[in-house]
């Protein structure tokens, strides 16, 4: 069991049960032991009084005064009996009958409580003592059924076994709700966690019980550490593209100098390197131009970034006069990193910017997932030609600038996510309509 809740219900309860159920058991034989002492010594009284009546003839047979006999020892099925035995000779009570112990008397020590079968084989609680009167030595034996006593502590053992089970489930219930109050901090800092995962936040909150803040300071420690390398890393590709940007220039303007002097071959395999390494440096600048300022692992508000994008593109694109329908959802729309969201829908709504007459509509939803619609009024694509679109490097209008990156970018983000990607055709503006779904609320 990995739940520190678990364990800590299971060994509270497992406590709680074995508590009670010692204490069952002594609190269930104390009744027996009580009301067993309390017999013992309402014996011993009775057996004094049948002593002061007790008297041997000339043949020393014992002989007793009915006067010190109480009636109750004389009435048949009574459950109060006596049995005297002196020098081989026997007096019973008249509630015996024909019935006796079933013990010798005089072989047992002295002033014994003991139990054993009465009349009817009832159990029965047995006071034997030994005396000595006038030079005789005599055994009394005084017993009382413990039918009705021990119906009456059977019944109270129910009852307290019931009382019992229902404070035991009554104090594990209390118990476990004990626990998970005193855990709930770990719950919040399970789902301040997630949304550090996610980039809600850049930080867990501290405000934790001491035994588990020095965990929540290493984790922050250790995402500010990855924060720091992602956006170094994320620089350090800025930087380097824009330092080969004009090395590379430099190249282009030396092969189309030379074209003349080089091999045809050769320098269609140079044009086309070039070609490569251009397209990778544009996709690197373009990022860093739509990401802004570095936010490793923030989560993307597309209320927020989706109206800034369109007003950039309408500036790049301003001979067009594009005309821009944002179709939001009434939910919170906040889903992903916010460099591979806004590089998405750059790259989506940069195609449809570039291929449309001057309308493109942008519908966005983030329900059980995130669905992005992006519809132009363009041309459109032919069916057959469509997935061409997601071969890195192809292009279908060699006439329009571009590097034919865009679409496959938008794949392996796709990928990336685990989401789909569609191409149809847009069944109110006629152009091409792209649908992107990224499930889950990451």
């Amino acid at each position: 069991m990995n739940s520190i809740q678990g364990r800590l219900s299971l060994w509270l309860m497992t406590s709680v049960v074995l508590l009670f159920a010692l204490h069952w058991l002594v609190t269930s034989r104390f009744p027996v032991n009580f009301t067993e002492d309390y017999i013992a010594t309402r014996l011993a009284h009775d057996a004094e009084a049948l002593v002061s009546g007790l008297s041997f003839n000339a043949q020393g047979l014992p002989d007793l005064d009915p006067d010190y006999v109480a009636p109750i020892y004389l009435r048949s099925g009574s459950g109060h009996y006596f049995q005297v035995w002196s020098n081989g000779y026997g007096l019973k009570s008249g509630s015996l009958g024909s019935a006796d112990f079933g013990l010798r008397l005089e072989d047992q020590p002295q002033k014994t409580l003991l139990r054993t079968r009465g009349p009817g084989n009832k159990p029965v609680l047995v006071w034997v003592t030994h005396y000595e009167r006038d030079g005789h030595p005599f055994t009394l034996a005084l017993g009382e059924d413990l039918t009705a006593l021990n119906e009456h502590i059977n019944r109270f053992r129910l009852r307290f076994g019931v009382v019992s089970l229902v404070l035991v489930a009554l104090l594990v219930v209390a118990q476990r709700t004990i626990v998970r109050l005193s855990l709930a901090p770990l719950e919040t800092v399970r789902r301040a966690c997630q949304q550090l995962e996610t980039g809600a936040i850049e930080r867990l909150p501290e405000d934790v019980p001491a035994e588990v803040r020095p965990l929540v300071g290493e984790i922050n420690r250790l995402a500010e550490l990855m924060r720091q390398r992602l956006v170094r890393s994320r620089n350090a590709l800025g930087n380097l593209a824009h330092a080969l940007k004009t090395p590379l220039a430099v190249l282009w303007q030396y092969i189309d100098q030379n074209a003349d002097r080089v091999d045809r071959e050769c320098l269609a395999q140079t044009r086309a390197s070039l070609t490569r390494i251009q397209s990778i440096i544009d996709r690197e600048l373009k990022r860093a131009r739509l990401a802004g300022p570095p936010s490793a692992g923030q989560l993307c508000d597309l209320n927020r970034e989706l109206p800034d994008i369109v007003a950039l593109l309408r500036k790049v694109h301003a001979d067009k006069h594009l005309e821009f329908e944002l179709v939001l959802g009434a939910e919170e729309l906040r889903y992903g990193d916010r460099e591979d969201m806004l590089e998405l829908l750059g790259n989506l709504l940069e195609n449809a910017a570039k291929w449309c007459g001057h309308r493109v509509r942008v519908g966005v939803t983030c329900a059980a997932g995130l669905l992005l619609t992006v519809e132009d009024d363009g041309p459109g694509i032919e069916d057959s030609k469509r997935q061409l679109l997601l071969q890195r490097g192809v292009r279908l209008d060699e006439s329009t600038s571009g590097h034919g990156l865009g679409l496959s970018i938008i794949k392996d983000i796709v990928d990336q996510y685990g989401g789909t990607l569609e191409f149809s055709r847009s069944p109110d503006l006629g152009g091409l309509e792209v649908k992107v779904f990224l499930p889950g609320t990451a």
